[in-house]
């Protein structure tokens, strides 16, 4: 099958060409950039004409002065080239004039960091608690989750001794 594969690169505010390609029973239309088509003969154009010149260097020089005259014909009036010109042109189109000092203050500090961790539910606790192994406490003897240090029937004989002794 030999047939043309449509181009669809078209922008608004050029105008498009259909070609239309027909091949058994389809009718296939083509778009084609009026500008990409120009561009390219322009290119080729322009190609043509340094390599008919390349030889001779007066020619090249005489070419370049003829471009050089063209640039200025085609943008005399419409490209602004200094500095001045374009805040001219900037304050004009705004109505107010740029300040002469731009004030910035630093931003203000920003905390990015995490508010902590996540707070694990009883369940979440037990689970972890069963999966410890269990211990063998030298005060009371007795097999837990606790050590003397933490003993909870060593605590209770304290808070006693301390209740008596406030007592007296």
């Amino acid at each position: 099958m030999d047939y043309e594969t449509p181009s669809t690169s078209h922008v608004d505010n050029q105008s498009p060409v259909d070609d239309i390609v027909e091949n058994a029973d389809v009718a296939t239309h083509v778009y084609v950039d009026e500008k990409k088509k120009a561009q390219a003969i322009l290119l080729g154009e322009m190609l043509g004409l340094y390599q008919a010149v390349s030889v001779d260097i007066d020619q090249i020089h005489e070419l370049t002065s003829i471009v050089r005259e063209a640039r200025q014909q085609f943008f005399a009036d419409g490209v602004v080239t200094s500095t001045a010109q374009k805040k001219k042109i900037m304050e004009e189109f705004y109505g107010a004039e740029a300040p002469q000092e731009v004030d910035v203050q630093p931003p203000e500090v920003v905390s990015t960091k995490g508010c902590g961790s996540r707070l694990p539910s009883r369940v979440e606790k037990a689970l972890k608690l069963k999966n410890k192994p269990m211990r063998q406490c030298k005060k009371c003897q007795e097999w837990g989750h606790h050590d003397s240090r933490n003993c909870e029937k060593f605590k209770e004989k304290e808070k006693m001794r301390s209740r008596r002794n406030s007592d007296v």
